[in-house]
């Protein structure tokens, strides 16, 4: 495919230390997070309380979550710690308009766009497509492709409600997905941090240049769990966070890692191209507010796994988390995140 490809370095080492007094020290190199413009369309996101969260699949594989009013998937492969309920279905789709405020666009590889534009039918793909709000977005801009999703919240991808113009179907990029080879010109994958073992990432990108066409474009989006210029609270959040993480076997720098990740599959790659971006959390306007909303909520979601791992009640927990995101506010605090997208060898 012709046109020019967007080169972007990357800068800065993340590291954590554990202290012997119980403290991480966390973040990149001492910047300050991306110059953002204000998106109101962040904002348009609204919340259903979690009484009204809908139901899906009751089990929780892999650990104990007792009295939790959350609502996990079934799937035993799946080592995903985030709920599947419509609370975390809502949460998603502020997650989305977050990445699109931050990286300015649904589509960060720069030569994607001119591919949806030339080629009539253009099957894409989102892996990890919760109602399928990133593929109806860009849907509205490139109607003339043909767009697909997989998720493992089966309930969510087989109700009809979410399914208008697109086409979405159960899988799991750690098995196999229920595609042909060669089948998709565009295939976009993001913030499955808290559900992809370390150990099988490089598996996963395997499978999505299986599914790929050659010459076709493959898009990873990931973000870094740790909080960059903590607090007291934050600091300890950290420490959990890498602790609990690393235990499940997850990659808590997932954004750090995905170049090497890409790279040892560099032999199907013929274009690798990525760009690093960082979000104030509660501070910085409307990004800040929307990037802060979701890392406290997405906190919350994961109340049963996290508040074992800090060793608190589930009540000391929620303040714990509210203390962490009044913090944040305060020690202007961003989180990390990186894209890296690469063109499959013809």
């Amino acid at each position: 495919m012709g046109g020019s490809q967007s080169q972007h370095k990357r800068t800065g080492k993340t590291t954590v230390t554990i202290t012997n007094s119980g403290t991480v020290s966390a973040g990149a190199t001492e910047t300050s997070p991306s110059s953002i413009n204000s998106k109101q369309d962040v904002l348009s996101f609204k919340a259903v309380d979690s009484a009204s969260a809908k139901t899906w699949n009751p089990n929780s594989p892999g650990f104990s979550l007792e009295n939790d009013e959350r609502r996990y998937h079934g799937v035993e492969s799946s080592m995903y710690v985030l709920p599947s309920d419509a609370l975390e279905q809502d949460r998603l789709e502020m997650q989305h308009y977050l990445a699109r405020a931050v990286y300015g666009s649904d589509i960060i590889c720069p030569d994607v766009p001119e591919l949806l534009n030339s080629v009539s039918g253009a099957n894409v793909l989102d892996v990890g497509c919760a109602r399928g709000h990133w593929l109806k977005c860009v849907q509205k801009v490139y109607p003339n492709a043909n767009y697909f999703g997989v998720d493992i919240a089966e309930e969510v991808v087989t109700d009809p409600n979410n399914s208008d113009g697109i086409t979405l179907k159960f899988g799991n990029v750690l098995d196999r997905l229920p595609f042909e080879d060669n089948t998709f010109d565009y295939v976009h994958q993001r913030l499955l941090i808290l559900g992809m073992p370390k150990n099988k990432y490089v598996d996963a990108i395997r499978e999505l240049i299986r599914v790929t066409k050659p010459g076709g474009w493959i898009e990873l989006l990931e973000g870094d769990m740790i909080v960059c210029r903590p607090g007291p609270n934050s600091k300890i959040l950290s420490m959990a966070m890498y602790e609990a993480m690393s235990s499940r076997g997850l990659d808590c720098f997932a954004a750090f890692s995905l170049p090497s990740y890409v790279d040892q599959l560099k032999e199907y790659v013929a274009v690798v191209g990525e760009k690093a971006a960082s979000a104030p959390m509660n501070w910085g306007g409307d990004v800040g507010t929307i990037s802060g909303a979701n890392s406290k909520q997405a906190l919350l979601a994961i109340e049963g796994w996290m508040h074992k791992a800090i060793g608190i009640s589930r009540e000391e927990y929620r303040d714990f988390v509210q203390k962490c995101f009044e913090e944040w506010k305060e020690m202007k605090s961003f989180t990390n995140s990186r894209s890296v997208y690469f063109q499959v060898k013809k």
